[in-house]
């Protein structure tokens, strides 16, 4: 018995790791709404993969994501895949839902320009949630309060989350003109 429920057990992680790490069919806003990062490039349009990473343990975690939530990494077609750290969104969501439509729309703008600079894709990310009317004044500060807390970052994000956030704004700012 207790080898039947060994094997059920480990046929049931093996079952959910592979679930948890097929693409997902839209990303939910903190408002309740779907979300897909439609693309266009090289005459190719189309929605981006989304893939949730789940894991139990931490040596499982996706290794693409280094020591981010999410990351947009070209897959071996070529097609943008946005892979999001599950473990760290079910740990998150509910405290601080700002950051997560953010760091989704910002991985988005590299899947939809991948030129694009750390500070480029966060501005876009700005950008969309206004004109999707998810910024306000408190998500605003919930994301400069999180920018902030990212001491030490490497320079292509400025060096640290303040500057991060600073440069981000420039860019928003520069973009009403």
């Amino acid at each position: 018995m207790r080898i039947l429920i060994q094997r059920l057990r480990t046929w049931l992680v093996a079952f959910v790791l592979t679930i948890s790490t097929l693409p997902a069919g839209a990303f939910v806003l903190s408002n309740g709404e779907e979300a897909q990062c439609h693309f266009m490039h090289e005459g190719v349009s189309g929605i981006a993969t989304e893939i949730w990473n789940a894991y139990e343990n931490s040596n499982d975690r996706n290794p693409e994501l280094g020591r981010a939530v999410a990351v947009m990494r070209m897959n071996a077609e070529g097609w943008p895949t946005i892979i999001i750290d599950a473990e760290a969104h079910k740990r998150t969501s509910k405290g601080t839902p700002a950051i997560w439509d953010f760091v989704y729309f910002h991985e988005c703008a590299h899947a939809q320009q991948p030129s694009l600079s750390e500070i480029e894709a966060n501005c876009a990310s700005y950008i969309e949630l206004e004109r999707r009317g998810l910024m306000n004044y408190h998500r605003m500060k919930e994301l400069e309060a999180i920018h902030l807390s990212m001491l030490i970052l490497p320079e292509e994000y400025g060096g640290s989350g303040a500057m991060f956030w600073h440069r981000t704004l420039q860019c928003v700012a520069q973009s009403r003109k």
